[in-house]
């Protein structure tokens, strides 16, 4: 995965402010304990790390930033990508708003799961496509919006974050590992969900690749995103906390 190269906007183009990699947890238990990833789990999260360092997506001109849910299969995940990506020594932060879904009533939720078949991602189909109906049954599973408005939430907090604290010299790198619940949102935003031939959602350690880049505009951040081999640029409205297309 190559991102924009530092000198191919001119002087008076866009800045690159910091990048993201952002990635879906890999297999896990889902225990919630010790770092609740299954052998399958650990290996994916070793081979990210491998991926990460061999090509060249993290390298020694970043600054390296670590962040993760907190639930145990993200830090978990994260654990072991840094292992085998040279990057073991940096701190690691919890972000809160990164989590999953939220349940106020659990057994509502287990009882809908299983009425549609007691997979996540038969979950994850049903919520995209019928977000109303948990719009309005806040009880199942908290709601698209919610989710959508801690994702952009946290988006928002990094730009506040490296436009208040630069990195001299080096390029902010934001290395996060969260829920497909939660980076679905940023996939349909940009491409529209379904236009890669069906729904989809991100796999186990599947991550989409941000750049953010100052405009000049305080209030619009440009945004190059790429996942699945797609890659577009869209714009981040920080007044309404939204994507727009370019």
């Amino acid at each position: 995965m190559e991102f924009l190269n530092k000198n191919e906007f001119s002087e008076t183009a866009p800045k690159l402010l910091f990048k993201v990699t952002l990635i879906r947890h890999e297999k896990p238990f889902y225990e919630d304990k010790g770092h609740d990833l299954t052998p399958e789990g650990v290996e994916g999260a070793q081979a990210t790390g491998k991926k990460l360092k061999d090509g060249g997506i993290v390298s020694d001109d970043e600054e390296i930033f670590l962040v993760h849910s907190p639930k145990a299969r993200a830090k978990g995940t994260l654990d072991f990508i840094t292992e085998n990506a040279g990057i073991e020594g940096k701190s690691k932060r919890t972000i809160d708003q990164l989590r999953s879904s939220d349940y106020a009533n659990h057994e509502a939720f287990l009882e809908h799961l299983e009425k549609i078949g007691g997979t996540m991602e038969a979950l994850a189909e049903e919520h995209y496509k019928n977000s109303e109906i948990f719009e309005k049954r806040p009880d199942i599973v908290e709601p698209q919006s919610h989710k959508k408005e801690r994702l952009y939430r946290t988006l928002e907090y990094l730009i506040r974050w490296f436009n208040k604290h630069p990195v001299e010299s080096k390029t902010p790198h934001v290395i996060a590992v969260s829920h497909f619940e939660i980076i679905t949102h940023l996939i349909d935003d940009v491409f529209d969900i379904e236009s890669f031939g069906k729904y989809n959602i991100p796999d186990y350690g599947e991550a989409v690749y941000i750049e953010a880049y100052n405009t000049g505009d305080k209030n619009k951040i440009l945004l190059k995103v790429t996942y699945n081999k797609k890659t577009k640029t869209v714009y981040f409205n920080r007044k309404n906390r939204s994507v727009e297309v370019v």
